[in-house]
């Protein structure tokens, strides 16, 4: 039966032989079927770390910190301090967005982000009234007691609630789409400094790639970065929810709308995959403490 033919309704044959005749949509059919049960079958890529360093020692677990920010541009494997995937594309893009047109440059981009760290501070207030608040209780506060206490604190009432709902909102897509054997429920954001953090130890690596620096004066920088920084989280994962965080909160302004999590905050997956062990993840072998 030629497809537009009419098809008889109260015809058993008719209605099979018309179905039959469709075969280019069943064959898209079959295709998108296939697609999906591949994807489901097939196993989560590892991690592959570079073989001319270790993964294991005390620069491993300082240049892990930054393995988001190095994941996301990509520019090398993450335990690699010459950022070996930046080509001369990447190169360009990273002296126009960042401008980094001279070893100074570099090193004052590094040094922003170790201090400044892309920080607002009616956001840090609202974060550290939370953990307060959370240590008093022995638990995470719950949305209406978060904001309550910004409020008491001064804060505007329609900001407050806004804020939470955001910050909430991130932590509740992470949690969904990584996992709650990964981010647990007693997992919350703190600080919003894990972004910048991450971001300064990639920029460390940056820089050799650039010619800016060698491999010892970046172990150095990213040494510093970590002594600094290190003691406002306290584990793997409270870092990676900072860093993904911090992240959509500064790139969206802090205007969380339906498709925001979906552009800004798709490093769920790289927090997945530093954190499981089947994959390689470095976070799930190394030891958080220094």
């Amino acid at each position: 039966m030629h497809p537009s033919a009419r098809v008889n309704l109260n015809d058993l044959g008719s209605i099979l032989e018309w179905l039959i005749g469709q075969w280019w949509v069943w064959a898209i059919v079959g295709v998108v079927v296939l697609f999906f049960v591949v994807v489901w079958l097939l196993p989560d890529a590892k991690v592959v770390p570079s073989a001319d360093f270790s993964t294991t020692d005390t620069e491993a677990n300082e240049i892990a910190l930054g393995y988001m920010q190095i994941s996301n541009l990509p520019s090398g494997p993450w335990n690699d301090p010459t950022a070996p995937g930046i080509g001369d594309r990447e190169k360009k893009q990273l002296a126009d967005q960042w401008g980094l047109h001279s070893r100074q440059d570099w090193l004052d981009n590094i040094e922003r982000l170790m201090t400044v760290r892309r920080r607002r501070d009616p956001w840090v207030v609202s974060l550290q009234l939370r953990a307060d608040l959370a240590t008093q209780l022995g638990r995470v506060p719950k949305t209406k007691e978060w904001t309550t206490a910004i409020v008491e604190a001064g804060g505007n009432k329609r900001d407050a609630r806004t804020f939470v709902a955001a910050i909430e909102h991130i932590e509740g897509q992470v949690r969904k789409l990584a996992g709650k054997d990964i981010v647990p429920a007693d997992a919350f954001v703190k600080t919003l400094d894990g972004y910048a953090l991450g971001q300064a130890v990639a920029l460390a690596t940056w820089g050799v790639a650039l010619g800016y620096g060698d491999v010892a004066e970046a172990r150095q920088l990213i040494h510093r970065i970590n002594v600094e920084g290190r003691p406002a989280f306290g584990s793997w994962v409270d870092f990676g929810l900072s860093y993904i965080a911090g992240r959509v909160m500064h790139w969206s302004d802090g205007n969380i709308g339906d498709k925001t999590f979906d552009k800004l905050g798709d490093n769920w997956s790289d927090l997945k995959a530093a954190c499981t062990e089947k994959r390689n993840g470095p976070w799930a072998a190394l030891s958080w403490k220094l």
